[in-house]
């Protein structure tokens, strides 16, 4: 039996590199990590499977293995390029909405560590280099992430979680060092394979815009810079003047996929949307009053292209038994028939019917909709209980919707089923 079990080590130790990456390829990062301990002919073929997608998480109770990883790639730079995924996961250091004053937990680094990571950062010759320094020898987690995110020519994918992105200032300086400036700081490197991003900034805490005039808006909007970017998914703050933090608005022709969480119509039309009102955000832009001819406008920059949209709306629960201004709506219910190449379309329905049937700017539903409509999915989350409050219950209408299919080639077929969205309400259109 024993000479058996010898073969067999024998035989995978011979095997060819076209068998071992066969081998190697679906195994978990700790099995990989053992091979790369375990025989030194298979190290330069398991290594880049190991190094290929970093994922972390953050928690109250665990630190990311930042400065370990980092000093890894800083000693051997070639492990660098072999890093193409990094997903940061975390849970909210937040307990509740009044904590966004509080500061993240910092690393303790020895100086011999920081020595090395100090000389990286000098090296770049970069204009925020002091602050950067500073930064690192107080622990900040933002900076130990902006060097090596700094450092990864080759990345593909990047998923920041809410404590990695709730304090990442250095990290937004150095993307629009290396993204916005013309000419591009070449120290750093240009992303161009970057093609996936997202980053999950914490939402507006309970009254956070009276004791901070702090906005991720430059941070945010440095993605789009990217050459190669197809998905981007952030939360955009509405500052009171827009303004790209590039020297030219950038053209991220590949773009594919958007979710924008906060940004609101306006500033939609120099970027793309999910938004919510709160009365303790409320400026000009943060209302409550939709803009559908505004709304419009800012989609109609997408009319030829775009396939699929959702928007969202619902109301805000930061305040207990707050009376919220009345919603109203303004402009034309047309909104959505311009966009010709619209298949798939989510939205809620008082975009589409409003608030009051009689109203003069009413319009039928066919006449509403891009005749290229394949699917369309309408949400009542804009439905407070507070403004009825008699009410015992609700009966929805779908006559109108079933008239469809006498009116026009379209075929409706009522879908019931589990909802995927509180009042949520499925319409597939064929044709």
């Amino acid at each position: 039996m024993l000479g058996n079990s010898n073969k067999i080590v024998c035989s995978i130790l011979s095997s060819s590199p076209e068998i071992l990456h066969m081998i190697f390829a679906p195994l978990s990062p700790s099995d990989l990590y053992a091979v790369c301990l375990t025989c030194r002919n298979w190290h330069s073929i398991a290594e880049p499977y190991l190094y290929y997608q970093v994922e972390w998480t953050w928690t109250n109770a665990q630190n990311p293995p930042i400065i370990q990883f980092l000093r890894s790639i800083v000693h051997r730079s070639e492990l660098a390029s072999l890093i193409y995924t990094m997903i940061l996961n975390s849970d909210s250091f937040k307990l509740s909405i009044w904590d966004f004053e509080k500061k993240s937990p910092k690393l303790l680094v020895t100086e011999a560590v920081l020595d090395d990571f100090v000389k990286c950062i000098e090296r770049l010759h970069i204009l925020y280099a002091e602050e950067w320094i500073q930064e690192l020898r107080a622990g900040t987690v933002d900076v130990f992430l902006a060097l090596l995110l700094s450092r990864l020519p080759n990345l593909r994918c990047l998923y920041l979680g809410v404590n990695f992105a709730r304090e990442s200032r250095i990290m937004g300086i150095m993307f629009r060092s290396a993204l916005c400036q013309e000419p591009q700081d070449d120290r750093l490197p240009s992303f161009i394979y970057l093609q996936d991003v997202t980053v999950v900034y914490p939402s507006p805490g309970f009254d956070t815009y009276r004791h901070s005039n702090i906005r991720n808006t430059a941070d945010a909007l440095a993605s789009f810079y990217l050459p190669s970017v197809q998905w981007i998914k952030t939360l955009v703050d509405n500052p009171a003047t827009f303004v790209w933090p590039g020297d030219y608005p950038p053209k991220p022709s590949s773009l594919a996929s958007l979710d924008l969480i906060i940004l609101r119509e306006g500033h939609l039309g120099q970027v793309l949307w999910d938004w919510h009102y709160r009365k303790d955000l409320e400026d000009y832009f943060v209302r409550n009053v939709i803009d559908l001819d505004q709304i419009a406008v800012d989609l109609s920059h997408l009319q030829e292209t775009l396939t699929d949209l959702t928007i969202l709306a619902g109301l805000g629960m930061t305040q207990h038994n707050i009376d919220f201004p009345e919603l109203s709506i303004s402009g034309s219910f047309k909104i959505f028939s311009g966009l010709y190449m619209l298949e798939r379309l989510q939205v809620p329905i008082l975009f589409l019917l409003g608030l009051a049937p009689l109203a003069p700017n009413m319009v039928g539903l066919v006449e509403a909709l891009s005749k290229n409509i394949q699917w369309l999915t309408v949400t009542d989350n804009l439905y407070r209980k507070k403004s009825a409050p008699r009410l015992e219950g609700l009966r929805l209408l779908i006559k109108g919707f079933r008239d469809m299919n006498a009116e026009t080639d379209i075929q409706v077929e009522i879908v019931e089923g589990e909802r995927r969205v509180p009042g949520e309400v499925e319409f597939k259109l064929r044709e």
